[in-house]
């Protein structure tokens, strides 16, 4: 009963021994060599030895022994490759007995060399037991003779091995919050660098470079899912060569699909570090709920994800696409503000903002260079820089919000800006707590397409003039010729009356005078020298559309002008084509006045001898331009006659329009197709040969008028 009661004494020490251990900062091994060293000396044992697992691992090895001369230390089993009463005990968790002479039915060869090798006479195999299950085994021996280990003294071993597997749980745990709190520090750190950076191309190899760090990979690399590539390129490396990655992996199509917003992890086997297998961790980069590309991480010795901090890892890949999102959104926003302020810089436009005191708070360039020749328009009233009196009226109607909006065309009072002509748009553009309303001032200066109006109906004036005036020539010069003829034949019948011969003259010269004046008519009427030359179409074009665009948004016209790039040039007089697109293009203003649009186009098309017709070219190249509306049509009736001279259907029309521009593109070896229907506007094609190559310029005298054929 004393010895049972001492052995009690001893036990408990023991116990209280290890509890105190377990509140000290020394190491795991530590720790677990004292415990062992009190089993010894508390329990009466020889030898004690421990084996644990290696976490993550099916590898048994051995940490630390006592009371042996040879270590253990680095002896490994694997736990299903290598069959023997230590891995036995880790996988079913029994307790093994081992005597003097025993045979296990599951002892193996290696477990009876190592019985007669170490001279195990007494001894037991116990397992650790953590919250993750057994993670080791305890071997305890009694190797002096007659010295036994009963039940007792199992039960006794298994409270310590429950002490040591509580000592292994708190240092594990112990372990794993300082390495959290470290990992957290340094995510901290990693985030604010991740801030610090500017650039795009700076940010990813920042991320690249923190993510070795933080994983504890062996390189990393980052992929971004681009919407004009259907491959994800990688935009940085790190621990890799740009050969090695490629060896490594093919690049991946659409990581959005790959990753499924969540981390997954492979194993590979690539030609790289001697053909062993890689382990590589793909972690999403999440902006909102989309997937914006994946960062890589490979482990070419940690295969296993041994000690790897997943969620942390998750935190750095969320703060890394945060930052690329913001600094993606800063560079937008950077680059909205560089092309406000080039649109503001270049546009030929004077744009001002006005406070409710009337006063200029910003300008453009333009403002400054057009309006600036008093000084800095910044704090000057508006009233000074655009003087005019209709200008103050609307800009107190949208103070006021009696009008949203006003547009007006006016010519200032100012000394500096007289004879301009500009149009002005004044507009409300905010009203909020925070800052006061302004008003948004726009001077478009439109003096010279003022000109360019005033330009086209002078033309239009004169063309009417010209065929009006050919029309009269013709029909005067043949009454003209008969009367010459029969005043001749007169002449000759009053020969020898002086009196009648001398008014005769008289006549004769008065017919020549107004001979000389229809012929002066005819003069004034033809288009005079033809210069046929190599013509780019689309300047032509562009000139004609600056002419009456102007008058087409007075209307409420919509006007569209399509070029297409191929476009080769044509043999004629670009003059004459101007103006045959001038003229057309008036009348589908005419017959869209009341609103509609009017699309000028221009395209290269190829004509087979067929197609072409009656018309005979060397080339089948030809460049159509067609003026298209989509006002009121004609009838077949009128379309048949729109060609004739004095043919109209307006009150105001001289019908000469539509003949000029038949007898230009007549001349120029051309032809114009008309499609038209009642309700459904109308479309004029002309076809004009392709120049095949610079021709020689020619001039030649053109007799036709522009109302005859």
């Amino acid at each position: 009963m004393p010895d049972t009661q001492y052995k009690i004494k001893q036990v408990l020490a023991s116990l209280y021994r290890i509890s105190q251990l377990t509140m000290t900062d020394d190491g795991r091994e530590d720790l677990i060599r004292t415990t062992l060293e009190i089993i010894i000396s508390g329990l009466s044992y020889d030898r004690v030895a421990l084996y644990l697992l290696r976490t993550g691992t099916t590898i048994l090895e051995g940490v630390i022994n006592v009371g042996c001369q040879v270590s253990i230390k680095g002896l490994k089993y694997d736990i299903y490759a290598d069959e023997c009463i230590e891995t036995r005990v880790v996988k079913t968790g029994e307790i093994i007995l081992v005597r003097e002479g025993c045979d296990h039915h599951f002892y193996t060869a290696v477990d009876r060399k190592r019985n007669e090798v170490l001279k195990r006479t007494c001894c037991v195999l116990l397992p650790i037991r953590t919250k993750q299950g057994v993670v080791g085994t305890l071997l305890a021996d009694r190797s002096r003779p007659g010295a036994e280990i009963d039940r007792d003294d199992i039960e006794i071993l298994e409270i310590f091995c429950h002490q040591i597997g509580a000592v292994i749980e708190n240092k594990r745990l112990l372990e794993s919050n300082r390495r959290k709190i470290n990992e957290l520090i340094l995510l901290q750190k990693i985030n604010r660098r991740l801030g610090d950076v500017r650039q795009l191309t700076g940010l990813y190899e920042v991320i690249v470079a923190e993510a070795l760090q933080l994983a504890g990979c062996q390189a990393s690399w980052l992929l971004l899912d681009r919407d004009e590539s259907p491959a994800a390129d990688p935009v940085a490396v790190y621990g890799l060569s740009r050969e090695e990655l490629v060896l490594l992996e093919v690049p991946e199509r659409n990581v959005r699909r790959r990753s499924r917003g969540q981390p997954y992890y492979r194993k590979v086997t690539a030609p790289l570090r001697e053909g062993a297998a890689v382990g590589i961790l793909t972690l999403p980069l999440e902006t909102g709920s989309q997937v914006c590309g994946v960062l890589k991480l490979a482990y070419t010795e940690n295969t296993d994800l041994v000690g790897v901090n997943v969620d942390i890892l998750k935190i750095f890949a969320a703060q890394a696409a945060r930052a690329m999102e913001n600094l993606i959104y800063h560079e937008h926003l950077l680059e909205e503000r560089d092309f406000r302020d080039s649109i503001l810089r270049s546009t030929p436009n004077a744009i001002l903002t006005v406070n409710r005191r009337q006063e200029v708070s910003t300008c453009n360039q333009r403002a400054r260079q057009l309006f600036g020749f008093q000084g800095e328009l910044v704090g000057k009233p508006v009233g000074l820089v655009f003087d005019d009196a209709e200008f103050a009226q609307a800009l107190e109607a949208v103070r006021e919000r009696r009008q949203d909006m006003v547009q007006l065309e006016l010519s200032p009072r100012n000394p500096e800006l007289r004879e301009r002509d500009f149009s002005v748009s004044i507009t409300a553009l905010h009203e909020d707590w925070e800052r006061e309303t302004e008003y948004l001032v726009l001077f478009q200066d439109i003096t010279h397409r003022k000109r360019l109006d005033r330009e086209v109906e002078r033309m239009r004036r004169l063309a009417a003039i010209g065929q009006l005036a050919a029309g009269i020539a013709h029909e005067i010069r043949n009454p003209l010729t008969g009367i010459n003829i029969s005043l001749d034949i007169i002449k000759n019948a009053l020969n020898g009356h002086e009196r009648g011969c001398q008014l005769l003259d008289g006549v004769v010269n008065e017919l020549d005078r107004l001979e000389s004046i229809v012929s002066s008519l005819l003069e004034f009427s033809r288009p005079g020298l033809t210069e046929l030359g190599s013509v780019q179409l689309a300047p032509v074009l562009e000139r004609c559309v600056t002419l009456f665009q102007e008058q087409c948004r007075q209307r409420g016209v919509n006007l569209r002008l399509e070029i297409a790039d191929d476009l080769p040039p044509v043999r004629g007089d670009a003059e004459k084509l101007r103006q045959v697109l001038v003229n057309l293009s008036l009348n589908a203003l005419d017959a869209v006045a009341g609103g509609g649009t009017v699309v000028i186009r221009a395209c290269s098309r190829r004509f087979s001898p067929d197609e072409a017709g009656r018309r005979i070219f060397d080339d089948t190249c030809f460049c159509g331009i067609a003026v298209s509306d989509d006002g009121v049509g004609m009838t077949d009736e009128v379309r048949e006659r729109i060609f004739d001279p004095f043919f109209t259907t307006r009150n105001q029309g001289t019908g000469l329009g539509l003949s000029i521009v038949h007898n230009i593109v007549k001349d120029h070896q051309g032809w114009v197709e008309v499609e038209s229907a009642p309700g459904e506007g109308s479309t004029f094609t002309l076809y004009f040969p392709a120049a095949a190559a610079e021709p020689e310029r020619v001039s030649r005298e053109d007799d036709k008028s522009y109302t005859y054929n």
